[in-house]
């Protein structure tokens, strides 16, 4: 852990690459060496870019000014001059000087084929912009927009027409947003897109399209400038404007998203809304059906079955299906099996879409209720129920995504039950399908001779590989005197070149943002590259160039998406996010740095922005609300709930959440359920399986999200002490679970 690959590497690493692409630039520039100055020493001028870059890139604009006019003093003339200045200019805009940025650039941008020429033009125009010449920023953000396929093209056409806004030209400004719109659908250009179009529109007069645009934004309820759009109506309309109220359609459309997207409390406010609103009534029941799955959300789950049972007859085939879904997970709270079942097999039935669930839900649900309707018997521990129920599933719906997991739950059924020779024989059926290791594993607990133990253990080690299973086989080989090692990945490979031109193109792109410092523009470029087609070919370096910077999502992503396992990507899936912050935080918590790293691999894939469908924020998803009482633990202000995107913040509350958690429950896989269920939840599992072994508590987890959780962070935090260097994690299969202490219960 105290190695960090990218404190290795990187430094040194940026230096090398901005010689090698200045001793680039000037062999493909012929002359330039020799028109400058012989006793301007090269030497000068390749340290001085090389600190320019690091000290921009570590957010020291003063120190990077100094480096890049050193190297201009080095070398001024041709490309090398050209680069000088470019650096010379983005320190300058660093350090909030806009004027001299602005000339700097223009000499930067003198030789036509830099391959960072957009971002370069968008910085100048940025820099005119904030001297308040918003003309002549339009003119260069067009230019930053010609690179079509990089990721500052569509933030530049943005730029471009809030510059011609800003310049007055709001006549220019409306079809240039307008084609943006169409272009770039994603929410990060498409909503201040919409929020700049309703601004040029009424700045031309056009109201009716100025109140389009401002609605279409507002109903979209959780982009980041749908309030400033519903303000800006609101203002608008008190100031006797042609727009018209709400309607309670405007405010349920708002609440569906909000619902969707996790907001359950906010989603609330505006079915409220819905309710007051002048428009003649809705459907029948459509109200009360919203406000039924909202309160489900928030876990009100008995006031929102009294509201939805008088509609689970309505007409409408929506509020129908959406009230007899809400019924049927209440009925499972209340452990109320059989009608909780029979809901189950009626969602499934339908086919309108349910109140609240996002779009990829919706297509899943009809398969999601019918496997409720059989597992649920599971759920509540009713094994001979629910071993028939899993079965028929199976057979009915041999095709789902869930087949699997039908018969393993009815296999582990049978293994509650005692059946162990029913047990053994449902473990088999799955020993050539996805959950071959865990069939194996179980299959060798379920075995009583010592070497066909042996033999199925170490099925379940070769098919479970890193996995939960193959560190649950490499203990009970250990305790039976034949240890096993962690599996072995190949060697390390040369990074291959990339055969796309077009992906080579755009990560010289990259190259030379790192090159200038401009880290977070180079990964922007990186991700954006990541997301096209030629990826698979450029993945390793992508991951490689990623990872110099220290990032951690992309070189993730990339080993677990599109490369093969090898040392190499083995680090790059388990990378060691945030070394200057995270071990230090863990540690102050009494916290293992590799426990509270696999922690944040599975919560957010390393992603800062990360939010989950209940609300959860930032790298290790945590409520707001959440943070809040933690902050209070500790005595600190309040305010930590909205800055969870914050890595320190996220990282801060996460570790001492998870400290807490280990504290009270004494054993990680409850802690780590905890994290996961809440306390209450874990709490409750503990105390009535006291006593039971480690591997068969894991696998007698209700909730599926939460035991696929526990596997995979135990899992991950293995794997990260193998990497560190240090022993197995210390996990005993047989180890007998302990009643919880008093503790944390928020």
């Amino acid at each position: 852990m105290e190695s960090s690959l990218a404190a290795r590497t990187w430094a040194p690493w940026r230096h090398a690459a901005a010689v090698v692409a200045v001793l680039s630039a000037l062999m493909i520039a012929p002359g330039t060496a020799s028109a400058a100055p012989r006793d301007a020493p090269l030497c000068d001028w390749l340290s001085g870019i090389g600190e320019a870059a690091q000290a921009l890139a570590s957010g020291r604009a003063a120190a990077s000014e100094a480096a890049a006019r050193r190297a201009f003093a080095a070398r001024s003339r041709g490309a090398a001059g050209a680069r000088a200045s470019a650096a010379l200019g983005l320190a300058a805009a660093a350090r909030g000087d806009p004027s001299e940025a602005e000339a700097a650039l223009e000499v930067a941008l003198a030789p036509p084929t830099a391959p960072a020429r957009s971002h370069l033009a968008y910085a100048r125009g940025e820099a005119l912009l904030s001297a308040g010449d918003a003309s002549a920023a339009a003119r260069l953000f067009d230019v930053a927009a010609a690179g079509r396929d990089l990721a500052i093209g569509g933030r530049a056409r943005l730029r471009e027409g809030q510059a011609l806004l800003a310049a007055g030209l709001a006549t220019e400004a409306v079809p240039l947003l307008e084609a943006l719109l169409r272009e770039s659908p994603g929410p990060a250009i498409a909503s201040p897109a919409r929020l700049a179009l309703a601004k040029a529109r009424r700045a031309v007069e056009d109201d009716a399209g100025a109140v389009e645009a401002y609605r279409a934004l507002w109903l979209e309820a959780d982009l980041p400038d749908a309030a400033l759009a519903g303000e800006a109506l609101a203002a608008w309309r008190a100031a006797g404007g042609p727009v018209p109220s709400p309607t309670t359609t405007d405010e349920l459309t708002r609440a569906d998203r909000l619902l969707a997207a996790g907001r359950p409390e906010a989603a609330l406010d505006a079915i409220a809304a819905a309710s007051e609103a002048e428009d003649p009534a809705p459907i029948p029941g459509r109200l009360e059906s919203f406000r039924a799955s909202a309160l489900l959300a928030i876990g009100r789950a008995d006031e929102a079955e009294r509201l939805a049972a008088p509609l689970a007859d309505a007409e409408d085939p929506r509020i129908q299906r959406t009230a007899r879904w809400v019924l049927a997970r209440a009925a499972a709270r209340a452990d109320r099996l059989d009608e909780a079942s029979r809901r189950y097999a009626e969602v499934a039935a339908l086919s309108a879409p349910v109140v609240g669930l996002p779009e990829w839900r919706q297509r899943d649900l009809a398969d999601e209720a019918a496997f409720l309707a059989a597992w649920l018997y599971y759920d509540a521990g009713d094994y001979r129920r629910a071993a028939p129920a899993l079965d028929a599933f199976a057979r009915t719906h041999p095709r789902s995504h869930r087949a699997a997991d039908a018969l393993w739950f009815a296999a582990w059924s049978r293994y509650r039950l005692g059946h162990r020779a029913d047990a053994a024989k449902a473990f088999a059926r799955l020993d050539r399908g996805p959950l071959g290791d865990a069939a194996a594993y179980w299959r060798g607990r379920l075995e009583r001779n010592p070497t066909r133990q042996e033999v199925l253990y170490r099925t379940a080690l070769a098919r479970g590989g890193d996995g939960w299973y193959g560190l649950l086989a490499r203990a009970r080989l250990a305790s039976l005197g034949a240890p096993a090692e962690r599996p072995v990945r190949p060697s390390v490979r040369p990074l291959p070149e990339s055969a796309d031109p077009a992906a080579s193109e755009r990560l010289s792109v990259a190259v030379e943002l790192l090159e200038l410092g401009l880290e977070d523009e180079a990964l922007a470029e990186l991700r954006e590259l990541s997301r096209s087609a030629p990826i698979r070919g450029a993945a390793a370096l992508v991951a490689q160039l990623a990872a110099f910077t220290g990032d951690a999502e992309l070189p993730f992503r990339m080993a677990r998406d599109h490369l093969a396992p090898t040392r190499r990507t083995l680090r790059w899936g388990h990378p060691e996010a945030l070394p200057s912050v995270l071990p230090e935080r863990a540690r102050a918590f009494g916290l293992e740095p590799t426990l509270l790293l696999a922690v944040m691999r599975r919560e957010s894939s390393f992603r800062r922005e990360a939010r989950s469908g209940a609300g959860a924020e930032g790298l290790l998803q945590l409520r707001p609300v959440t943070a809040e009482r933690l902050a209070a633990l500790l005595g600190v202000p309040p305010g930590v709930g909205t800055r969870l995107a914050e890595p320190d913040v996220s990282v801060a509350a996460g570790a001492h959440y998870l400290a807490l958690l280990a504290e009270r429950f004494q054993e990680p896989a409850i802690a780590l359920a905890a994290y996961n269920a809440g306390p209450r939840a874990a709490a409750e599992w503990a105390r009535a399986r006291a006593g039971m072994p480690l591997d068969a508590w894991v696998e007698s987890i209700p909730y599926k999200e939460t035991r696929q959780y526990v596997k995979a962070v135990l899992a991950d935090w293995d794997v990260y002490r193998g990497l560190a260097g240090g022993p197995a994690a210390p996990i005993d299969p047989l180890r007998p679970i302990v009643a919880p202490k008093t503790g944390v219960a928020f």
